[in-house]
């Protein structure tokens, strides 16, 4: 009976979902996905996010580990779910306005690169929903950079796009 919930499940996902692509990355499919990771996806899907579109997987390492991250848009905001490969949940990326950051982490940044055009932002919250960061794309003269930086306003990493 459980086999047939869990194929249920991955066939609902399957259906409700139809923007499940592969990966470019890691070449993840919804098949590669382990079964409580989908069973996760499904509840939080049911209970926090049912109206979710553009539903994408991509298989990444944290901390030497392997871990899938599900990335969907809901009510026109981007979300990114990071989940072990035994289902639990390890942290959600949510897209918010550039105007919602913390005074503090604005600062921060133009503290470090005074001539920024910040373009987008998430918070990146804990299982429990507590903000454990903020994710900040801006643009410095002619480079783009990526900046991780905690409620506090200390930079914890700095990622350089060409």
């Amino acid at each position: 009976m459980k086999a047939l919930i869990l194929a249920l499940t991955a066939l609902a996902l399957m259906a409700c979902l139809p923007a499940a692509v592969a990966s470019e990355e890691r070449g993840s499919t919804i098949k590669d996905i382990p079964q409580p990771v989908l069973e996760a996806v499904h509840e939080v899907f049911q209970k926090v996010y049912p109206a979710a579109t553009e539903l994408e997987y991509e298989e990444e390492s944290v901390d030497g580990k392997i871990a899938y991250e599900v990335q969907f848009k809901d009510k026109g905001k981007k979300f990114e779910l990071l989940y072990s490969a035994d289902g639990a949940l390890i942290e959600t990326e949510e897209e918010i306005r550039i105007s919602k950051l913390p005074k503090v982490v604005v600062k921060s940044i133009k503290k470090e690169h005074p001539h920024a055009k910040l373009k987008e932002a998430e918070q990146i919250l804990n299982p429990d929903g507590t903000v454990r960061a903020y994710e900040v794309e801006f643009s410095d003269s002619k480079k783009a950079f990526e900046l991780e930086i905690d409620p506090s306003g200390v930079i914890l990493k700095t990622v350089t796009e060409e």
